[in-house]
């Protein structure tokens, strides 16, 4: 069914061809986005377990899932996204489109499933405070900088891994895993720094490097020759 694709897509405007390019991805969409609901219920019961065990029940626990499955939501959009930027990519070029349409359909598939993500997180939050009114709002607390960051990270930082290893070869995957870990651990270390918080500041320097790493990656994904991914 799919290769029946390939032989009908050539001369498509970029708005047919993008209808088409998501019913090419919608099982990939529906399996990012049905992580984080299987994530969420599967922390979920690990918490209401543990108060049950322990027979104190503690409401604010029950909001730490829904921020847990929306890090997992991200990260699921992240590891399709790669492949998504690698082998769709490619497929979009054999339909005979122009490159921009690959990368125009990269982002705004990445960016629309960022939102949905974000939507499903605020109504997990909403259903749990509606059930447990004392329960945590992490959400809540996100600065409006780190939900842009949520929103378009999974895409900018898979189309800047794809277009690094494809530019560069499987050898800088290693430099890419060194950045990633520096930058797990420096953040926790950021909330008291000569009594300064420096996390808002980190995010938003998030944001922005996001953008900019992925206008670079973009800009790579546009020229560097497509191999087998």
């Amino acid at each position: 069914m799919k290769h029946e694709h390939l032989e009908e897509a050539g001369g498509l405007s970029f708005g047919a061809f993008f209808a088409r390019w998501m019913r090419f991805r919608r099982e990939d969409m529906l399996a990012m986005l049905s992580f984080p609901v299987g994530f969420w219920l599967l922390l979920l019961a690990v918490v209401l377990i543990a108060g049950a065990v322990e027979g104190t029940a503690d409401p604010e626990a029950l909001g730490i899932p829904v921020a847990l499955a929306l890090v997992g939501g991200v990260f699921a959009g992240f590891i399709v996204g790669v492949g998504s930027a690698g082998v769709c990519f490619t497929l979009a070029i054999c339909w005979g489109q122009p490159r921009r349409y690959g990368v125009a359909a990269l982002w705004l598939s990445g960016i629309l499933y960022g939102a949905l993500n974000l939507l499903l997180a605020a109504v997990l939050q909403g259903a749990v405070r509606l059930f447990a009114p004392g329960s945590l709002d992490l959400l809540g607390r996100l600065p409006l900088v780190l939900w842009l960051a949520l929103l378009i990270g999974p895409t900018a930082a898979s189309v800047v891994v794809k277009a690094v290893l494809r530019r560069f070869g499987p050898k800088a995957g290693g430099w890419l895993y060194l950045v990633f870990m520096i930058f797990c651990i420096g953040i926790p270390n950021l909330d008291n720094v000569r009594g300064m918080d420096l996390r808002p500041a980190l995010f938003a320097v998030l944001a922005v490097g996001l953008v900019a790493a992925g206008a670079v990656g973009s800009r790579w994904l546009l020229r560097t020759p497509v191999g087998n991914d």
